[in-house]
C-alpha cells in the first residue's frame, strides 16, 4: 500500500520542497512531508510503512 502511495517518485530524481505536512513512519520517525517520506520508503525498498498522517 505504501509503495502505491509513493509510486509517482519511482525512477525520477527526488527533490523535496520544504513544506511541512508531517508523516509518521513505521520506524517511529516523523518525516517533513509526503516527498521526504516517499524518498525514505524507496530507499528502504518498501520495508518502511506509513503509520499515520501527522507527527509520530
Amino acid at each position: 500500500l505504501t509503495l502505491l502511495f509513493c509510486r509517482w517518485k519511482r525512477g525520477r530524481p527526488i527533490y523535496c520542497e520544504r513544506l511541512y505536512q508531517p508523516f509518521c513512519g513505521s520506524d517511529g520517525k516523523t518525516y517533513n512531508n509526503k516527498c521526504s517520506f516517499c524518498k525514505a520508503v524507496l530507499k528502504s525498498r518498501g520495508t518502511l510503512q506509513m503509520k499515520q498522517a501527522g507527527a509520530c
